[in-house]
């Protein structure tokens, strides 16, 4: 299994000098503090980071850093490509989406990226979903995304054939986008995919169907956030057979948890917590269910009232905020969804999934006294072995 790891969107860190000071700084010592050979990083290449890094000599000194502190770059996070650490990011997080060339472009300067800063065989790039659903019709036009995921998935084709590697894109599906639930995934990868997706890659191949179903199959995958999946009240383990069954690689997993209350309407302490950690940052999709399977949902964590009023009987709320996976779940007060997640990766490790992360990028927004990144991506990193083990040692059962 490839090294567990941590996403570097926590860090302030867009050029790719501030990357190389962030691993230096923040993931060696955290490596060391950990004691382990070897410390994966789901590593953040932004748009900034893209330009600096087609000098050889920006590259040469980010490959050294990677090295020198003994971590792996086997998986990129390229889903936002603006600055994440903003002081208002919102909306901008799913800025360009798919249907922009320029996401298209970006995507095929990580691929190279992926190959350069990694000697893993298989590498793999988590990005936007299609994109942001409140942007409109025109935002999420099916046969556009699909005809560039084929694009893409043709250069990544092209790609192993000189070097014998793979590059795996995985859409991370997510609140209110375009892919957002494993009924999502399934219906664009058995349709818009199959169809306008396999054109526009074997028109890259010079026409060659058989050569483009292959590069489909091999390079286009899914990001499973398990986080993702409980704001969507999902069965974990049923989203992921879903999307396997209908051809989708589960090719990586962000690990991460979500704050939730349970029983909101007789739980005002609880539902008080809920609403104080809405911040101007970071867009906090919530979503309410009543136990007859009834959803209520609102784009903000600033609406969360509003959410509640609209389904009197929930049974609990949750909200796109992700949380340390080592806070424990409660019957009352503010819980977490960590056992859902759970859920969600011994589904993904039985698929065969092996690159593993935790997401927790929302530590400058959390609580006062649970602001500390370092021991906090420590000990999350702990916690998530001590799980892996567990599952792996019990045959992911």
């Amino acid at each position: 299994m490839q090294a567990l790891g941590y996403s570097t969107n926590l860090h302030a860190a867009e050029g790719s000098d501030e990357i190389v000071e962030a691993l230096t700084s923040f993931a060696g010592p955290a490596r060391e503090q950990l004691g382990w050979d070897r410390l994966g990083i789901d590593l953040r290449l932004g748009a900034q980071a893209i330009t600096d890094l087609r000098d050889p000599a920006a590259l040469d000194r980010l490959r050294r850093a990677i090295d020198d502190h003994a971590l792996s770059a086997h998986t990129l996070n390229g889903f936002p490509l603006g600055r994440f650490q903003a002081e208002v990011v919102k909306r901008d997080a799913y800025r360009p989406d798919w249907v922009d060339d320029e996401r298209l472009a970006a995507s095929e300067s990580l691929l190279d990226l992926a190959l350069a800063l990694s000697d893993a065989p298989l590498v793999t790039i988590s990005t936007v979903p299609g994109s942001y659903r409140p942007f409109g019709a025109e935002h999420n036009d099916a046969a556009e995304i699909a005809s560039r995921f084929g694009r893409w998935a043709a250069a990544a084709a092209r790609r192993q054939r000189d070097t014998g590697r793979t590059v795996v894109l995985c859409p991370e599906p997510e609140p209110w986008c375009f892919l957002e639930t494993s009924w999502d995934v399934a219906w664009f990868w058995q349709g818009p995919l199959a169809e306008h997706g396999l054109a526009a890659c074997a028109d890259a191949l010079d026409g060659d169907l058989l050569a483009a179903r292959a590069a489909l199959a091999t390079h286009l995958g899914v990001c499973v956030d398990t986080c993702h999946l409980s704001l969507a009240f999902e069965d974990q383990a049923a989203a992921v057979a879903r999307m396997r069954d209908a051809g989708a690689r589960i090719a990586k997993c962000q690990v991460s948890a979500a704050p939730e209350v349970i029983r909101p309407h007789e739980d005002t302490e609880g539902v008080a917590e809920l609403r104080a950690l809405a911040e101007p940052r970071f867009l906090h999709q919530t979503a309410a269910q009543s136990v007859a399977g009834s959803l209520a949902k609102v784009e903000d964590l600033d609406q969360l009232d509003e959410c509640l009023a609209r389904l009197p009987d929930a049974h609990a709320v949750r909200s796109h905020f992700h949380i340390p996976l080592f806070r424990e779940p409660s019957e009352r007060g503010l819980s977490s969804t960590v056992l859902d997640s759970i859920a969600g990766l011994r589904a993904c490790l039985a698929a065969g999934c092996d690159h593993v992360a935790v997401e927790t990028y929302t530590w400058s927004v959390l609580e006062k006294r649970a602001r500390d990144a370092f021991d906090g991506t420590v000990r999350e990193l702990g916690f998530l072995r001590g799980v892996v083990d567990g599952l792996l040692a019990q045959g992911h059962r």
